[in-house]
């Protein structure tokens, strides 16, 4: 229990004829009669008001797996359980401290009529995968008369599970319309392109190349026939996520490795959608999960599973072991898709020196993570030497990331860099354009 502001102003009153007592002797008996007054109130204040513990009822709802860098929603459904109205109700929720608040308020003042019932509703935004704990939630009843509050905490913690960004997933269709790559590859349908397998005929246009015609149709219906073609199906897609050091660092509060999960997660998503096979290997030091490619749901499930699991490590990557090992498990060409971290052609020489060897066995995305922070700094107008002395920095570091990204480009590697907003759309776009030109 504590005191409002209005009983300690009611005991300041009583104060006063106190003083006042040194020229009239019997105010003191007025004074001491008046703090009797406050006193009682507050003990009449405190009997009459409800135990915060039952007089209200508290449910949080929650996805059941949460989102990681990703806006969540927690709302908080309070009940009075009282026939009386709780005139100043406080309801404060204790979300895991690692989240960040990102709108409303974890705290809500409440009136609520007998049996009435209110909602609290607040964002989170979670930093990484895992599971993060929920504390019970913090309810102060103020007293009818408002001279004293009750305090107590209701039952309501949880372990929530916090997922690669499933929301994004689900709406990964309006996402690649937003980013204008939208072709009917995404889905499960015939996809016109450059394959290996027959889709129709149909008349000849100037743009078509000549290998394409249909001699033998032309001769049969006496025009010039074109054949067209879908892009193959039920290709293999081998994802390969590095959990070595340079993934510990974080842009805009998370990890570079959870960006690359949820991009992972999504190409996952919509390959399965085009009915390709998919594969993940995850590896620092040395290979961690291996999931040879598969399609279906169960696949899926493991795929988010192993994804959920992944951790970044501080210890050096080792390339050279890594894909040694997937040439002992995996010898068919694929799409092997990585997702690693470059700075320089210095720092990154290990990478640069062995994807070769992946390259020859398969075609090659390696896909990285751009930091906003570092573009933003490129392209601000210096105002101090501070700030000038930041866009030089900027400059060299995305200098250096370019010679890199150069080198993957000659040896043959196609390369995803892309800020963590635009690294899913960016990526799936250049899967479409894998499988509709049929380069693998």
């Amino acid at each position: 229990m504590t005191f409002t502001r209005r009983f300690f102003i009611l005991v300041g009153l009583g104060v006063l004829p106190l003083l006042a007592s040194g020229f009239y002797p019997p105010l003191a008996y007025l004074a001491v009669f008046w703090n009797a007054v406050v006193g009682a109130l507050a003990l009449l204040d405190y009997v009459r008001s409800p135990r915060p513990e039952t007089a209200v009822s508290i449910r949080r709802v929650t996805d059941e797996g949460l989102s990681v860098a990703a806006n969540n929603e927690v709302t908080l459904h309070v009940r009075s359980e009282t026939p009386a109205p709780l005139l100043l109700l406080t309801v404060r929720d204790e979300p895991p401290p690692e989240f960040a608040l990102t709108e409303g308020a974890r705290q809500k003042d409440l009136r609520l009529a007998p049996y009435q019932e209110a909602t609290l509703c607040y964002t989170l935004v979670p930093p990484a995968r895992g599971d993060f704990h929920f504390g019970d939630v913090y309810v102060r009843v103020t007293g009818p008369l408002r001279l004293i509050v009750r305090q107590a905490s209701v039952p309501a913690a949880a372990t929530i599970s916090v997922f690669p960004n499933l929301r994004a997933v689900g709406d990964y269709e309006l996402l690649l319309r937003r980013a204008h790559l939208v072709r009917r590859g995404s889905r499960r349908t015939r996809v016109a392109g450059v394959g290996r397998e027959f889709a129709a005929l149909r008349d000849y246009t100037p743009d078509d190349e000549f290998r394409v015609i249909d001699w033998k149709a032309t001769a049969r219906r006496g025009r010039v026939t074109s054949r067209t073609f879908e892009a193959e199906r039920s290709q293999d897609i081998l994802l390969l996520l590095d959990l070595g050091r340079l993934m510990r660092q974080e842009i805009a509060h998370t990890q570079k490795l959870d960006h690359v999960v949820n991009a992972a997660l999504m190409l996952a998503h919509v390959a399965a959608e085009a009915d390709d096979r998919v594969g993940l290997l995850t590896f620092a030091d040395a290979a961690r999960a291996w999931l040879p490619p598969r399609r279906g749901r169960a696949q899926s499930a493991d795929i988010l599973q192993a994804l959920y699991a992944a951790r970044a490590e501080p210890v050096e990557s080792d390339y050279r072991a890594t894909f040694r090992f997937l040439s002992s498990r995996w010898r068919k060409r694929s799409l092997a898709v990585l997702f690693t971290d470059i700075a320089d052609p210095d720092s990154s020489a290990m990478l640069l020196a062995e994807i070769a060897q992946l390259a020859s066995a398969h075609l090659v995305i390696c896909v990285v993570v751009r930091d906003p922070l570092v573009s933003a700094r490129v392209r601000q107008m210096p105002e101090i030497a501070a700030q000038v002395y930041e866009k030089a920095v900027a400059d060299e570091v995305l200098a250096d990331r370019r010679r890199a990204l150069a080198i993957l480009g000659r040896r043959g590697v196609l390369v995803v860099d892309a800020e963590p907003q635009e690294l899913s759309a960016d990526l799936v776009a250049r899967y479409l354009t894998v499988k509709g030109r049929a380069l693998l």
